[in-house]
């Protein structure tokens, strides 16, 4: 009897413990699944502002002037910019890239893309062999330019290439022979492979104005002047005495790249696109590409 109690005890401790187990398992669950919820909404709410600041942004670029003014009515004319400085419109961060500042990789101007690159640093015979292989990614033949590389490199490496046309994004250049002369982040930061009208350093980088410029103290002060709002055509060629040309102009271009994020304590979100305005189209004003949440 005292041992069929003692088994009876034993099964209902077991059983105890197995349902404690199960109401543990039971309440973590529910917590876990009440923070995913939590998470889920905050990030819809964070896509909504998001939204909501993009549908303000895109009609005043249609509606206004592309330059800042303070005594504007409009609270992104008052603050906007076209230099990548961020910000704030409602609560979400918004940067505008004027793609005119940045290098087309599409338009493989070997100077240009000399300067930058000894500015950066990049070791010299490294930097023409990227130079070579990009202008043998975009023609239309096959033949391979000194330090280039054709078909048989990317087959021989087990990859797909050349293109024998424009890059699509900056992305495809991750697929080019020396690549990695530069971080993934700086392509994306002052490259671009927008069909651009001409280059803008007013709404530069640092580091294209200093291959640019080839002054550093120059460069700062054009950086100080355009912190201050102070920097347009005129002051640039009091500084640098360079004026403005068929190439070069201080007007915002028609393509831009905009990033918009919304963050708080626990998570951010982010979305990036490009923007191409054109004005005289009545059916197609603006064209939204390379869209990219994170």
């Amino acid at each position: 009897m005292f041992l069929q109690r003692g088994i009876a005890l034993i099964q209902v401790l077991i059983i105890a413990m197995i349902l404690s187990i199960l109401g543990i398992y039971i309440l973590q669950s529910s917590k876990d699944q009440v923070a995913i919820t939590d998470a889920i909404k905050i990030a819809l709410d964070q896509r909504i502002e998001i939204e909501n600041a993009e549908s303000k942004i895109l009609h005043t670029l249609l509606s206004e002037f592309r330059i800042k003014n303070l005594q504007s009515e409009n609270e992104i004319v008052r603050q906007w910019n076209f230099h990548n400085k961020p910000f704030t419109l409602d609560n979400v961060s918004v940067q505008i890239q004027d793609l005119n500042g940045l290098i087309s990789l599409n338009e493989v101007n070997k100077s240009t893309l000399d300067d930058f690159f000894v500015q950066y640093g990049v070791d010299k015979n490294l930097s023409e062999q990227f130079i070579a292989s990009l202008t043998d990614w975009i023609d239309k033949d096959d033949n391979i330019k000194y330090n280039g590389a054709e078909r048989a490199y990317y087959e021989k490496m087990g990859l797909t290439g050349p293109r024998n046309g424009l890059l699509q994004s900056v992305e495809e250049v991750f697929y080019i022979k020396n690549h990695d002369i530069l971080p993934e982040e700086d392509w994306y930061k002052y490259f671009t492979v927008a069909n651009v009208n001409g280059f803008n350093p007013a709404h530069s980088p640092e580091q294209i104005l200093k291959s640019f410029i080839k002054n550093d103290t120059k460069v700062a002060k054009l950086i100080e002047l355009r912190n201050n709002k102070q920097l347009n055509g005129h002051v640039f060629y009091n500084e640098t005495g360079i004026d403005s040309d068929e190439f070069l102009s201080f007007l915002t271009g028609d393509n831009l790249r905009i990033t918009l994020t919304a963050k708080n304590q626990q998570q951010k979100t982010t979305k990036t696109f490009t923007v191409k305005l054109r004005a005289r189209s009545l059916t197609r004003p603006i064209v939204i590409t390379n869209v990219v949440w994170n």
